[in-house]
């Protein structure tokens, strides 16, 4: 999120706050791996790495791994340093990029809790998520969608001796067989058609080179695109290579320019991967991700010969999904990321990327997109699942969770940007299973709405009372798209409320209320108000 001046000082403030939350515990014994840091006095920066020892205590599933057990899973060395952008400033419990070496600095690919052999990982430190899995619950659903998706543990961390919390091991997202799987290029630069990891995200903590796309994200807005080289790491790659990406990125944006972008056959599904895109879609919007497409935006290209489409993911970074931020409608479990975010945060540094706007007004991207969220319903993505996968986490961290929460004192306290605040781990873990209700039945009902005639706002006219005067029954007619959020009051003469609902159900186009038939003679006023803007009126009840 984009930061203006008369937050930091709230910001600074809740930084204070947050740090005299902090409490010291003595961690002997732990039914989760123990992950052991020692940087020998150096202290840990963000960039660049520093060494450090690491001894991973891991005595097997029903065990216990106790403090002073021997690194009978790992005990070597590692590079360490901070990661997150806004987290390892606003919060007191820091996250950490980790790669596991040699005494000789090179790479040591090591094999992690029966994750596959790699080096490079990311010890990720909840905090203003108080369950601690929004995260790990993410990547599962992505797991079961998408061709790979990081994989996680749940561990403890000591550093220097003091006791860190609970944390996630996941998987960094890297070209590898497990991870990525596209082909490296060969030395001779024969075929540069692949691999690329390209993503949209902030630019803080790293050296970044990438291609800005030549067309403004939003249309008349001045925020840009800017699609960063991921891998090939910035120092690595070619000027072939960026010139490969730059083309490709080029001709994506002309395609959605042309006005037969949706053309089944020559239109952008000669470029990007239309599989991909619903699963990266239904992933971000299931979690309401409100840094979905913007940052932490994956894309993945292999070599034409494998693969020639630009293929969507891997997904990361959804600590402020699942209903766990105030800003931007996020907390709500109603309406869709991809469509709303550029209205309501307009403003906002990093917008959502006009690509999604043109494929969500293509009607066979949308039914197809309709037909897959219907079939994962009846399986991964049932409410009963979901519930499941949520209550597995919640029992694994049931002890670890205790003493979490008496290091960081921060149940029941307000951590930004948490849009509900409940006092006990169990009350976290219970709203997020209700948000996660409302969420599914919200997507039920609208994603269909998504293949409805498009909505056109030269149509939208002041509502009115159809007939007036109302002698039996009538109703309130209006203009609006499917997803717009409407809310009716209707008042008498003398200001007395007759009613005021939320209206659950509406398509693009003409919508109509009904008006209540029991209503006394007399003269009525209503407010309907569409996407927070009032429009007002009065019938007349004979």
């Amino acid at each position: 999120m984009r930061y203006h001046k008369a937050s930091l000082h709230l910001l600074l403030l809740l930084i204070l706050i947050q740090s005299s939350l902090t409490g010291q515990i003595t961690l002997t014994s732990s039914d989760l791996p123990l992950f052991v840091l020692d940087t020998d006095t150096a202290i840990i920066v963000d960039e660049p790495k520093i060494t450090a020892h690491l001894g991973v205590i891991y005595n097997g599933e029903g065990h216990r791994n106790n403090v002073t057990d021997s690194y009978n899973h790992y005990d070597g060395l590692v590079g360490i340093e901070f990661r997150g952008a806004t987290s390892q400033t606003l919060f007191e419990k820091k996250g950490y990029a980790m790669e596991t070496r040699l005494a000789d600095g090179s790479n040591n690919n090591v094999e992690l809790l029966g994750l596959p052999k790699e080096n490079d990982w990311v010890l990720h430190g909840p905090y203003s998520d108080k369950t601690l899995m929004r995260n790990a619950l993410a990547y599962h659903i992505a797991g079961e969608l998408m061709a790979w998706a990081p994989r996680t543990r749940f561990v403890e961390v000591i550093l220097n001796g003091d006791y860190q919390g609970v944390y996630v091991l996941t998987e960094k997202i890297k070209v590898d067989k497990n991870r990525v799987d596209v082909t490296k290029q060969d030395e001779d630069e024969s075929d540069v058609s692949g691999g690329y990891i390209l993503k949209l995200d902030k630019t803080e903590g790293a050296i970044n080179a990438g291609y800005t796309s030549e067309y403004p994200a939003i249309t008349n807005g001045w925020q840009q695109s800017f699609y960063q080289y991921h891998f090939p790491k910035p120092k690595d790659i070619t000027t072939s290579q960026m010139d490969y990406v730059s083309e490709l990125i080029s001709s994506i944006d002309e395609t959605f320019m042309a006005d037969d972008y949706a053309d089944p056959i020559d239109g952008y599904r000669r470029h990007l991967d239309e599989a991909s895109m619903m699963d990266f879609f239904i992933v971000n919007e299931l979690s309401k991700n409100v840094d979905g497409y913007r940052l932490s935006t994956f894309m993945h290209k292999d070599r034409d010969e494998v693969n020639d489409k630009l293929v969507f993911g891997p997904v990361w970074d959804f600590n402020l999904g699942f209903g766990n931020v105030d800003y931007c409608t996020g907390g709500s479990a109603s309406g869709f990321v991809a469509k709303e975010f550029n209205r309501v945060c307009s403003n906002d540094f990093w917008v959502i990327n006009f690509w999604w706007e043109k494929v969500l007004s293509d009607t066979l991207f949308t039914q197809g997109l309709g037909e897959r969220w219907s079939d994962l319903r009846e399986g991964v993505l049932s409410e009963v699942r979901l519930h499941e996968v949520v209550d597995s986490f919640a029992l694994v961290l049931a002890e670890s969770q205790i003493r979490n929460f008496q290091k960081y004192s921060v149940l029941g306290q307000y951590i930004w940007p948490n849009y509900r605040v409940q006092n006990s781990y169990e009350g976290e873990v219970e709203w997020l299973k209700e948000w996660l209700s409302e969420r599914l039945a919200w997507m039920d009902d609208n994603i269909p709405k998504l293949s409805d005639p498009p909505f056109d706002p030269r149509f939208t006219y002041d509502p009115e009372a159809i007939p007036n005067p109302v002698v039996s029954s009538a109703v309130l007619r209006y203009y609006s798209s499917a997803i717009s959020e409407v809310w009716y009051t209707i008042v008498d003469a003398q200001g007395r409320l007759i009613k005021h609902e939320r209206v659950r159900d509406q398509s693009n186009g003409f919508n109509e209320i009904a008006i209540p038939s029991d209503l006394n003679e007399g003269i009525y006023y209503f407010v309907l108000t569409i996407d927070g803007k009032k429009h007002t009126g009065s019938f007349v009840r004979l």
